[in-house]
């Protein structure tokens, strides 16, 4: 298909779902109000169309701006949409066509009349529409980090398809227009309006969270209540210019002060705290910033990935276990959208939070900001001996001074080795019974780990081995062959991530749909 044909296929793959969609919804009506139960999943049906509308309208009118790959892969996305919405429509017409044996068919459902159904068909009814609430939810999470991705495009089409007549920005996706203006506000200086003053961390009572980097504080308000968040601390480094890491850090929290945490799996910002230290004349001060991020109403029970990888994730039930994976390969996504690299994933960075009755999937969000950097931004190349955080670094990014500079590739590496220690469910580090003096687990199987990682390249090989013989017993081929493409992301050989020529487009968007199409659709598409 030439360059030119590929706007018209996304238009003509959008028009057949618009057409499955609204079919959907006009079926779905004629039953509303029928009975409590029934309404309630008609309006989350309802609400799930109108985004997936309002993303399918955007994508016609941008279509052009996109570059043939980005172009293939919503193509693809939208033709999966409208496979599944025909599937669902399909069956809820069956449902919607059966005898009630008395005369009432039900049949009708080009009329406006409010079809009140037998009891019997009510489990029916029930369990299709049920379907297509998950079939629109599981495309949303699918299709939302490419949509994402088009902001990237430095386009004034995209500007101008974000607006609609009245001027009114598309509602269902506020942080649209943060994204937006990173792109317009990257060089500005301007630091102001995020951050907080330091009076505010003497208002909070804090816990430390075991095996993890944040802190869980909580803040009586006389107009709010009890407030819960979690704080993060990054420190400016010695070699940094402390203005251009305010800078940095400012883009980062607007970026992050979204109302949705769930489709991003990454936390709410609230602000920055910055601290200095006072120091002697002619030393140079330490500067600390703690980033304070919102905890959703709705979940408790804040813990680390690592204190679950230590505990016990064997236990836990297998979808669980995917939809951690899913999740923090979705927050990795979306923080290279929003134009940085995060530099530090490992299961101490990743918080997971659960319901008390567990009747919903875990919540999980990457946390621990304190080495991130801009996409494009100034690298020092700066590390450490650690040997527990050199575990999830590739061997080109460990030691104190790593060979390479930092590229979003590198956080694909480590998010591997937390989907391989997640897959295997056994941490990768133990600790005594005081939870200090961390070693390497036997569950790892390599020695030598923690004596410097002289053999950095051979643990990397062994990683890969475990993804190729040990963790498809655990989790399936599929997962196995995400969990290897990521390990092996920057070897020359790899056809999906090797060759970073590729990936030279002037909005670095590139990286990102091959990243969608390679780790993040073949996550979502596994079914447990």
């Amino acid at each position: 298909m030439s360059g030119a044909e590929l706007p018209l296929a996304i238009i003509g793959a959008a028009d057949l779902a618009f057409k499955h969609g609204q079919r959907l919804v006009k079926l779905c009506k004629a039953f509303k109000g029928a009975e409590d139960e029934l309404t309630e999943r008609i309006l989350q049906v309802e609400a799930g169309w109108l985004k997936t509308a309002e993303q399918l309208q955007f994508t016609q009118k941008v279509a052009g701006s996109m570059d043939a790959y980005h172009k293939q892969i919503n193509e693809k996305i939208i033709e999966t949409l409208q496979s599944k919405l025909k599937a669902v429509t399909l069956k809820l017409e069956r449902v919607v066509k059966m005898s009630d044996k008395d005369g009432n068919t039900n049949s009708s459902e080009e009329s406006n009349v409010t079809v009140t159904p037998k009891r019997w068909k009510y489990a029916l009814l029930k369990e299709s529409i049920d379907e297509a609430v998950e079939e629109l939810e599981a495309w949303q999470r699918t299709a939302d980090p490419s949509w994402y991705l088009i902001l990237r495009i430095a386009s004034s089409q995209i500007d101008q398809a974000l607006v609609r007549d009245n001027n009114d920005t598309v509602t269902s996706f506020p942080t649209a227009n943060a994204i937006r203006a990173g792109l317009r506000d990257a060089n500005c200086n301007e630091v102001g309006g995020v951050f907080l003053p330091s009076s505010e961390l003497e208002k909070m009572t804090t816990t430390d969270i075991p095996f993890c980097d944040a802190q869980l504080a909580m803040r009586q308000s006389a107009r709010k209540g009890l407030q819960r968040f979690l704080l993060t601390r990054a420190e400016c480094p010695p070699e940094a210019k402390v203005q251009t890491v305010k800078r940095d850090l400012r883009d980062l929290a607007r970026k992050l002060s979204h109302d949705n945490p769930r489709t991003f799996s990454l936390l709410s910002c609230k602000g920055i705290i910055e601290q200095v230290d006072a120091a002697a004349p002619g030393v140079q001060a330490r500067v600390t910033f703690t980033l304070v991020f919102r905890t959703p109403t709705e979940i408790s029970n804040p813990r680390s990935l690592r204190d679950h990888l230590v505990t016990g994730i064997e236990r836990m039930a297998l979808s669980d276990k995917f939809d951690i994976a899913r999740q923090m390969a979705t927050s990795v996504s979306y923080v290279h959208t929003f134009g940085f690299v995060h530099k530090d994933i490992r299961p101490g960075t990743v918080i997971v939070f659960t319901e008390t009755r567990a009747l919903h999937p875990p919540a999980v969000f990457l946390i621990g900001f304190g080495c991130f950097r801009r996409e494009e931004g100034k690298t020092y190349r700066i590390g450490d001996d650690n040997w527990e955080k050199n575990l999830y670094r590739h061997p080109s990014r460990q030691g104190s001074k790593p060979n390479d500079e930092y590229i979003m590739q590198h956080d694909i590496y480590s998010l591997g080795v937390c989907l391989l220690e997640i897959g295997l469910g056994k941490s990768f580090v133990s600790y005594d019974t005081e939870g200090s003096h961390p070693a390497s687990s036997p569950a790892i199987g390599f020695q030598g780990i923690n004596t410097g990682f002289r053999e950095s390249d051979a643990l990397k090989t062994h990683l890969v081995s475990l993804a190729c013989d040990e963790l498809p017993r655990y989790m399936g081929r599929r997962y196995a062959a995400v969990v290897k493409t990521c390990l092996t992301c920057l070897d020359p050989d790899n056809t999906d991530f090797g060759d970073e020529q590729e990936f030279l487009d002037k909005d670095g968007v590139l990286v990102g749909v091959r990243y969608i199409e390679k780790v993040l659709s073949q996550l979502n598409a596994i079914c447990v």
